[in-house]
């Protein structure tokens, strides 16, 4: 095992060999860095879950971990309490992902391929033209941990299901809870991914309860998806039922409508054309979309080959489901599928058919570990490698770096400005009819009347203001978007907030008699938030209680041993 962690780690270092040194890159989505931000700002003003965010929205403020799964920056935000810059924090959850994509795919690999197939198939994966496309070209970092969550839910579940040789049919339940913490992994991690996987889920884990006549494996499976949806539940349930609240029509209009980014046959088999531009109509694109010529000559000449190998022979049900799998998610991001897409009517929101790749390439490469079922000789496995390396492993690499960026040159002058206007129409509360044209003027703003304030506190769950006005009447507007959850209270006293009377931008406003006043804001839970914060809170209070009582039963089981 230990030798196989070494070549798979020698293995995959090209891939994120360029993330290893000083600086930072260019990518589409260049928001990475300061959501990270974003998050660490939450867990210092103790907001947690994180769900408001200051600065974004050129200044108001914006719900966008309500919205926006926060996977990646939850694993990244234990490197910013090291002391690592947000951008060197980006670079470090691009290397975990590479890293635990390849790690599960081994795993699941080796069950059915060996350790040989093992190692072949997280090769393949690590090196799909499209698995550095989501890095490198578009910064996608949730989708790419979508990519690296795919393998450990297949291994997990099938682990579960399947009854273990030496320690008998009920062992598979030690399971459930990295059934669950991989599940909701990917719940955490992107949406769209989660809605087109987990038909898959679903048909592997039919294909081996009737395969091994496991029927009631199904209790311990339903167990696994209802801890998974708890461990989940502080996000998901906002986005169920809180969505009515921002304006989604962005996200599925205009660029983002999918009919715009179908692929055809020569993108998906022939035309690498590699590059780092955009996804247009038509096969006009200036970013590949292709599957990589070994990531279907492969599969295709196992498919071939299958009814003269006795070795894969053994395996032809599982190498059918995979083919199946893998051919019906290209046939998905084809323009053949659009009757599928306007009959489904939730796919819209996966916004690009060609997402559908990453379940492809993931089929893709789990099939190819089959190869070392067929070639045995390890000089030829290499000879397999080396060819994969040299035709695929020089896609991984930005297209630009900048060696001595820092964050304060990220965070600053017009970069600064980018990071806090990308994006924001997405998720605009809705009662902001449009995204503001200029910045937010300070943090108040005296819409009639006289007055002056000073900022006593202002954090991304609380803002404090000390406001004297000498007018007869005064209506202090807060520069911040109103989103339910935030209340304010006047000298104590709470006030409503009626976020219509600014029809421009939705902001909240108070009315003021003459003299000192003291204002707090306080962004507080709604009570779908509270339930899901409450669900997820005793989930992962009882995963925590199972993985101690884990440990102590290895150290107990150790301890005899050595008595012994």
């Amino acid at each position: 095992m230990k030798k196989d962690l070494i070549l798979l780690t020698l293995l995959i270092l090209p891939a994120f060999a360029p993330l290893l040194q000083r600086g930072y890159f260019s990518m589409h989505d260049d928001m990475q860095s300061i959501r990270q931000m974003k998050m660490d700002q939450c867990l210092a003003d103790l907001q947690f879950p994180c769900r408001w965010s200051l600065d974004l929205g050129y200044g108001y403020g914006y719900p966008l971990f309500n919205y926006y799964p926060p996977l990646p920056y939850l694993i990244g935000q234990p490197f910013r309490w090291l002391g690592f810059q947000y951008i060197d924090i980006v670079k470090i959850v691009g290397i975990l992902g590479f890293a635990t994509a390849a790690a599960f795919m081994y795993l699941l690999s080796k069950e059915f391929w060996g350790r040989l197939g093992g190692l072949v198939a997280a090769a393949f994966y690590t090196y799909a033209p499209y698995h550095s496309v989501d890095f490198y070209v578009r910064g996608a970092i949730n989708e790419f941990w979508a990519l690296a969550l795919f393998p450990a839910i297949f291994y997990s579940t099938y682990k579960l299901i399947v009854p273990s040789p030496r320690l008998g049919e009920g062992n598979g339940v030690r399971y459930i809870p990295f059934v669950a913490l991989s599940v909701a992994g990917l719940m955490l991690s992107h949406n769209p991914i989660l809605m087109i996987f987990t038909p898959f889920l679903i048909l592997w884990c039919l294909f081996w309860i009737f395969k091994l006549k496991r029927l009631n494996i199904l209790v311990s499976l339903g167990l696994s998806a209802l801890w998974a949806f708890g461990l989940a539940a502080f996000f998901t349930l906002p986005v169920l039922f809180e969505t009515k609240f921002v304006s989604v029509w962005t996200l599925i209009s205009g660029y983002f409508n999918y009919l715009a980014h179908f692929l055809d046959l020569n993108q998906i088999f022939l035309r690498i054309n590699w590059g780092y531009g955009e996804s247009v109509y038509g096969p006009g694109d200036t970013m590949s979309f292709a599957l990589g010529y070994l990531h279907w000559i492969i599969p295709a000449a196992i498919v071939i080959l299958m009814p003269f190998s006795q070795k894969l022979r053994k395996h032809w049900q599982l190498i059918l489901f995979s083919i199946f799998f893998f051919s019906f998610s290209l046939f998905m991001s084809h323009f053949k599928a659009t009757p599928i897409w306007l009959l489904i009517k939730p796919l819209e929101f996966l916004q690009f058919p060609w997402r559908f790749l990453t379940l492809a390439i993931f089929a893709a490469s789990f099939l190819s570990g089959a190869l070392s079922l067929m070639i045995k000789n390890k000089l030829l496995l290499s000879c397999s490698f080396t060819l994969l390396l040299l035709l695929n492993a020089n896609y991984f690499r930005p297209r630009q770096w900048y060696p001595d960026m820092t964050d304060a040159q990220k965070f600053s002058g017009k970069s600064w400005q980018l990071l806090i206007t990308s994006g924001i129409f997405d998720y605009l509360p809705k009662w902001a009819p449009m995204p503001p044209v200029d910045p937010a003027p300070g943090d108040i703003r005296f819409v009639s009347g006289d007055g002056i304030y000073s900022t006593l506190v202002k954090k991304t769950n609380r803002q404090e203001y000390l406001i004297t006005t000498w007018t007869p009447t005064a209506v202090a507007e807060l520069q911040t978007y109103y989103f339910p959850g935030w209340k304010i209270w006047v000298d104590g006293k709470e006030v409503g907030i009626d976020p219509s009377r600014d029809k421009l931008l939705g902001r909240m406003q108070v009315d003021l008699t003459p003299g000192k006043h003291q204002i707090l804001a306080r962004f507080t839970n709604t009570p779908i938030r509270t339930i899901g914060n409450t669900l997820s809170l005793l989930s992962w209070l009882v995963l925590l209680a199972f993985l101690i009582r884990s440990n102590y039963k290895v150290k107990s089981l150790s301890s005899k041993s050595l008595a012994f």
